[in-house]
């Protein structure tokens, strides 16, 4: 393209209209180095040319036989609404320009006759506002477009959004299934392995899950956090796992920290703690079923720890385990009261037994808050209340069934087991909800 085509685009294209060509010719020698012109005689030419090529600039006369500039005006406005128009007139046209200004939509005027340097001045002001108002459109028109983008873009994203949220609930809810079945399969692994050290061990059914959730009741008691809780429950639903290594003369000899204990059998958390290490989820468990029979004092066992030093939930299993049994143990012909054994675990508080720990046993097995569903409270006759639900069978001493499992006490209840103890001078304990 030559420098002369070059120019030749950048110019704006200006169409001249008018029925004398003698006007025509004069002001084309005016403009044409300025413009792209292209001329005619009569106003249906000019605006067929119109309606197949752009044109930026129109002038035209008002006065023309075929159809006058107001008549022109209108119809190239709505052929090219953006291209500038400029009406020639003479004075004695004005009623005439005034219609071509309101239906033509006419930029300005010239009055003829003109003067060129104000002719070439008027049409660099037109120039000039029809770029700029041409950039403006541009720029709108980008802007529109961005805008479109902008919003198909959005609508995509939210869609994506939208599948991706779809396919993460689906994924959550799957994953929630699995959790379920998978915490479903660990509590039947956890209820068959307390099973077996029940069945080992010669413990009535529920045992190990009672001394379990007292022990988690204990924990929270005492304000540890739920995760500590939780690990301290499992310890408690465990803590005899090591039983299942020891020999039966060894388990005919279960007892309490009396001094009758058998020394084999003291030893059973450590067998217990080599047993969860195995097993990668259980490995937290180890220090407090290792540590369970530890003193306050530093004379326990395994490794003579004292004080703090004895992990929390070893201390806590100490102290419930002990009373468990002082209260309903197997095997033990001396059964105390509940408020016998409370009282045998304090008077050896800080020697053997966290003195924390025991007062928190108390607390709990008196206030009875809420310390889970499944909570079960070991209470004597003075701490039964009305509507209380028994969650063990009553047995008495000659093998017969008092009470069944899941009554709910009376008022009627409680006296019959009042005059029962005032008879046969002895202190019942149950377990209750």
């Amino acid at each position: 393209m030559s420098i002369q085509d070059t120019e030749r685009t950048l110019r704006l294209n200006l169409l001249l209209l008018d029925d004398e060509q003698d006007i025509i010719n004069s002001l084309k020698r005016v403009l044409r180095k300025d413009y792209n012109i292209v001329s005619f005689n009569d106003g249906p030419s000019a605006l067929e040319h119109m309606r197949e090529h752009p044109v930026d600039i129109i002038i035209s006369d008002m006065r023309m036989p075929v159809m006058n500039g107001a008549e022109f005006f209108t119809h190239a406005k709505e052929i090219q609404p953006h291209a500038i128009r400029i009406l020639l007139t003479g004075y004695s046209d004005m009623e005439t320009t005034i219609a071509a200004i309101n239906d033509g939509g006419i930029y300005t005027y010239i009055g003829k006759p003109w003067e060129n340097e104000e002719l070439k001045l008027l049409l660099n002001k037109v120039s000039e506002h029809y770029l700029l108002k041409k950039q403006t459109r541009q720029l709108n028109e980008q802007l529109a477009d961005a805008n479109e983008r902008l919003t198909q873009f959005n609508q995509t994203l939210e869609q994506k959004v939208a599948d991706r949220t779809s396919a993460l609930l689906q994924s959550k809810k799957k994953l929630s299934v699995a959790l379920k079945s998978q915490n479903a399969l660990l509590h039947d692994v956890l209820d068959m392995m307390s099973t077996t050290i029940e069945y080992r061990t010669g413990f009535g059914a529920g045992h190990n899950k009672r001394i379990a959730m007292q022990c988690k009741g204990i924990a929270r008691y005492l304000g540890l956090d739920d995760a500590e809780c939780r690990r301290i429950y499992l310890c408690g639903l465990l803590h005899e796992i090591g039983t299942v290594g020891l020999s039966d003369e060894v388990i005919a000899k279960v007892g309490v920290g009396t001094g009758k204990l058998d020394e084999e059998f003291m030893h059973h958390p450590v067998i217990g703690a080599q047993l969860v290490e195995r097993v990668t989820r259980f490995g937290a468990l180890k220090e407090n079923i290792l540590h369970q029979n530890e003193n306050m004092d530093g004379t326990g066992v395994p490794d003579h720890l004292s004080g703090d030093d004895i992990p929390i939930g070893a201390r806590i299993i100490r102290v419930v385990k002990d009373f468990d049994f002082l209260i309903a143990g197997k095997d033990n012909e001396q059964l105390m009261s509940v408020a016998d054994a409370q009282a045998w675990l304090m008077s050896r508080a800080d020697v053997w037994y966290d003195k924390v720990v025991v007062s928190a046993l108390f607390s709990v097995m008196k206030e009875r808050c809420e310390y889970g569903e499944d909570m079960e409270y070991s209470v004597g006759i003075e701490g039964l209340k009305v509507g209380d639900t028994l969650l063990e069978d009553l047995v008495l001493t000659n093998g017969n069934i008092m009470l069944t499992a899941g009554q709910e006490i009376t008022a009627g209840m409680i006296e019959k087991l009042r005059v029962y103890e005032e008879n046969y001078d002895t202190k019942i304990t149950l377990f209750i909800a």
